[in-house]
């Protein structure tokens, strides 16, 4: 799933959600719901702005999304 893939690599990296909310530009409540699965209305900008961030290859988290429709 997305939200386990973006908690699993953001943990690795070591960076909290604020810190991840601060790097890719987005809200921390977005991040928060991204990873629980709550906020499940992704843009695109916002899945290449986290990839960026946690240096994941775009189309690896864009297929985890497509695969959760």
């Amino acid at each position: 799933m997305l939200s386990d893939k973006i908690c699993q690599e953001r943990q690795k990296k070591g960076l909290s959600q604020s810190e991840l909310a601060r790097r890719s530009g987005h809200a921390v409540s977005t991040i928060h719901g991204i990873e629980n699965g709550d906020n499940r209305n992704l843009s695109f900008r916002m899945i290449c702005d986290i990839a960026k961030v946690l240096d994941i290859p775009l189309d690896e988290l864009y297929q985890d999304m497509l695969d959760e429709r």
